[in-house]
C-alpha cells in the first residue's frame, strides 16, 4: 500500500467508524452503546472493534460482527495481527 493510500485510510477511518456506529445504533435503538476501534501502526484498516455499553455478551458479539461486516462493505479490513502494537480510534462525524 502506498504512503498516500495509508494516509488517506488513516484519515477516513474515524468517519467510517462513525457512519457504522450511527447505523448500528439506529438498528438497535434499545441499546445504548458506542464503538471504539483498534488499529495497527503502519497498517490499513482496523485491527479490532470494541463495543462499549452492552453488558450482554451475545448482543455485544453480534454488534461487533455487524460492525466488521459494514466496515468491510465500506472498504476497510478488520484483521487483528498478533504481536503488533495498536492505537485507538473513535468515530467522528464528517462535515
Amino acid at each position: 500500500m502506498s504512503r498516500e493510500t495509508q494516509h488517506s485510510d488513516r484519515l477516513d477511518r474515524p468517519f467510517a467508524l462513525h457512519k457504522v456506529e450511527c447505523a448500528l445504533r439506529a438498528a438497535n435503538s434499545d441499546l445504548d452503546f458506542h464503538l471504539v476501534a483498534q488499529a495497527h501502526y503502519g497498517q490499513a484498516g482496523f485491527a479490532f472493534i470494541e463495543v462499549h455499553g452492552v453488558e450482554d455478551q451475545q448482543n455485544r458479539r453480534r454488534i461487533r460482527k455487524e460492525a466488521g461486516e459494514q466496515l468491510k462493505e465500506l472498504g476497510f479490513s478488520v484483521d487483528l495481527i498478533e504481536g503488533k502494537d495498536i492505537y485507538y480510534i473513535t468515530g467522528f462525524p464528517q462535515d
